[in-house]
């Protein structure tokens, strides 16, 4: 595991998808961005700073092992993306990405 992978551990879910979010800190991880944009392939991870701290429920939502009703997968990328924003700002504030 990397740096950024390890302080998932006790952190927040970022993502809060709306309805989905259980808030469970004990759950959250790193959950790496998905998609040939995030350079993410077939048995390939996208890089470690291309995520966000996610409880166990929006990380299943944004990686499609559950499908939340009612609301289009945009709306959780859109989530996701928020998210990545939010735990970047945290990574630097801890000192594992440098700016």
């Amino acid at each position: 595991m990397s740096k950024i992978t390890d302080s998932a551990r006790g952190e927040s879910c970022q993502v809060r998808i709306p309805g989905v979010c259980s808030g469970d800190s004990s759950t959250v991880v790193w959950a790496h961005a998905i998609g040939a944009a995030a350079g993410k392939g077939i048995g390939m991870k996208s890089h470690d700073a291309l995520g966000a701290y996610a409880c166990q429920q929006c990380h299943d939502a944004y990686d499609r092992r559950t499908r939340p009703k009612d609301m289009p997968y945009a709306r959780i990328k859109e989530c996701f993306q928020d998210g990545h924003m939010r735990s970047l700002k945290i990574l630097i504030d801890k000192g594992l990405v440098k700016v």
